[in-house]
């Protein structure tokens, strides 16, 4: 009745629902344990302030004497 598609396209929703209940729990359990995610420690002080040195072009010149420390 489905035919090959068909039944190809149900499996992979069938994957997915299966993978999205997955990562619910796991993050449900990492919530529980206290573990932090990565975007949050991505998103440090630090990790701003080396992203805007990036983009900045005269960054590099400036801190030419300060090499090695």
């Amino acid at each position: 009745m489905l035919g090959f598609f068909g039944k190809l396209f149900f499996g992979f929703l069938a994957l997915v629902l299966v993978l999205a209940i997955l990562g619910f729990f796991l993050k449900k359990r990492d919530a529980k344990m206290g573990y932090t995610s990565p975007e949050e420690d991505a998103l440090s002080q630090k990790t701003v302030i080396n992203v805007a040195d990036l983009n900045d072009d005269f960054n590099r010149a400036r801190y030419m004497d300060q090499d090695g420390k």
